[in-house]
């Protein structure tokens, strides 16, 4: 049995973005927006982590570079 992906991008990127609106929101106080925030961030680093122990494939330097581009043109 072979790799079974459990997880649908868009529905990852909705759940960041609704905590993004969480921490944004005017309607939450300081210590809600802090502890989400802390929870964006933990999961950023995890993330970090999880990506630089991956091996290194050919071609994605491109997509890697386009990230790189997207946010010097900001």
């Amino acid at each position: 049995m072979g790799f079974q992906k459990r997880w649908d991008l868009p529905d990852l990127y909705a759940q960041v973005r609704a905590l993004s609106i969480e921490i944004n929101s005017p309607y939450n106080d300081g210590f809600t927006a802090f502890a989400c925030k802390q929870e964006l961030y933990q999961l950023k680093c995890f993330i970090e982590d999880q990506y630089n122990n991956l091996p290194t494939f050919s071609g994605e330097e491109e997509w890697e570079q386009q990230r790189i581009i997207q946010k010097l043109k900001k």
